[in-house]
């Protein structure tokens, strides 16, 4: 199902400009995309109810005891490697560079998405790692919390895009024990924007350091006709979204696209998440125009951290979801389970088809449904994910986590790297077929 109706609304909103920062020698572009152009699909409930889960949909159950602790001191999730513009992973000084998600353990998980800040670790091997500390420094950010982003490097010059939330000095520490509990609001917001500061790599050959950076700013915000705005919570729990910003150059025709996490503008409901999408004017990495979403949904409210990779001249796009973020009709711990999602095309622009036929690439086991959260494929079509929840009560939710205490907490939290999963990759058919350890190739 096709859907372009947000033409008439593309004239007047759309544009965010940053101060110009080109990248050096640039592919150069004929112009820019028609937003007649971008085939937007729907994700149906009749392609969810197709789920049949297999061995070669359920990701092998993690010990507790497997995850790898990049940061020892601080709950960990949503790695994102540095890239390169095409895809690759970066080789900074010889490192490989993870940005992570991070809080302190001292605090309930539950509570990390309210004081969340970006830390970044290093490695030789991809194996080992070295936490080299906060990427941001505290007067520079926007936003009371830093929420999932992506990083590329280039010439010298890494750009970190991150979901800059909350307004700035605001009470993080009201007492809620978990994020995602309707009405346990407190003080703290949810208006979320997509942000970007650069910084210049340090001379230091035994290190990575970022310094020199520039002022951080917004790039871009809901328009509340393309893209619902993402300024609260609605009655269920769930944060309205326009956040995990991803930077894709297509190599076909060398432009420059960001798919983000968002809500579709329109009738409100809670199951209207999308596939937001936006095009780099000009090539610039620094300014950027809204486009219609890829992927709109009205069974479920939270398709995140979207990105892309692309196989044998096929468009793969992957996102990951929650069980509680599917609508009533669908939710179902065994046939809408916790996991990796994904559609292919044979143009980036669309139109997409849900891979496998229901879309479902990876779900958590049924007998360990929040076990890995987060999931990113990397160009060798291996995936990255944290480890999340292990060993949970049958009928226990995932909103009464934060009343079961610090030891329970303790016991049932990972917060590290998981097993990095293997994809086998056949046209609109994906399965998982091996895993490996904890790790970055």
């Amino acid at each position: 199902m096709k859907r372009n109706v947000w033409l008439p609304f593309l004239v007047a909103g759309g544009f965010f400009l940053l101060t110009s920062c080109d990248i050096e020698d640039k592919p150069t572009v004929d112009d820019t995309t028609d937003p007649a152009e971008v085939q937007t699909v729907e994700w149906t409930a009749e392609q969810v109810k197709m789920i049949s889960r297999n061995p070669g949909n359920t990701i092998p159950r993690v010990d507790f005891d497997e995850g790898v602790d990049l940061m020892p001191g601080y709950h960990q999730w949503d790695y994102w490697p540095i890239l390169n513009l095409d895809g690759s992973i970066a080789r900074i000084n010889g490192y490989r560079v993870m940005i992570v998600l991070t809080a302190p353990d001292t605090v309930l998980s539950g509570k990390r998405h309210d004081i969340v800040r970006h830390r970044y670790a290093i490695s030789r091997d991809g194996i080992d790692w070295e936490d080299a500390g906060m990427v941001f420094s505290e007067d520079d950010i926007i936003g009371s919390r830093q929420w999932a982003g992506a990083a590329y490097y280039d010439q010298g010059l890494v750009y970190f895009y991150y979901t800059a939330t909350g307004d700035k000095g605001e009470n993080m520490n009201s007492g809620r024990l978990n994020s995602g509990v309707p009405g346990e609001e407190g003080d703290i917001s949810f208006e979320q924007r997509i942000a970007l500061a650069t910084a210049q790599v340090g001379s230091q050959s035994d290190s990575v350091v970022f310094e020199n950076f520039s002022q951080h700013r917004v790039l871009l915000q809901a328009d509340g006709q393309i893209y619902q705005p993402a300024t609260g919570i609605d009655e269920t729990g769930t944060v309205f979204a326009f956040r995990d910003p991803f930077i894709y150059r297509d190599p076909e025709t060398n432009k420059i696209y960001m798919t983000f996490t968002a809500r579709e503008a329109g009738d409100i409901t809670t199951y209207n998440g999308a596939v937001g999408l936006a095009e780099a004017v000009d090539n610039d990495l620094t300014n950027w125009r809204l486009l219609p979403p890829l992927v709109v949904t009205n069974i479920n409210s939270e398709l995140e951290r979207p990105h892309f990779i692309k196989h044998d001249n096929k468009y793969y796009l992957y996102f990951s979801t929650h069980i509680e973020k599917f609508s009533p009709e669908v939710m179902d711990r065994v046939n809408s389970p916790e996991g990796m999602y994904g559609f292919v095309s044979d143009d980036f622009l669309g139109p997409y088809e849900p891979l496998n036929g229901s879309a479902l690439v990876a779900g958590n086991p049924i007998e360990d449904p929040y076990a890995t959260f987060s999931w990113h494929v990397l160009q060798d079509n291996t995936v990255l994910s944290n480890t999340n929840y292990y060993n949970i009560q049958p009928g226990l939710e995932v909103g009464e986590f934060g009343e079961l205490g610090e030891e329970w907490d303790k016991k049932h939290f990972g917060g590290t790297l998981a097993p990095r999963l293997v994809l086998s990759v056949n046209g609109n058919e994906v399965s998982i077929t091996n895993r490996l350890p904890p790790s970055l190739p």
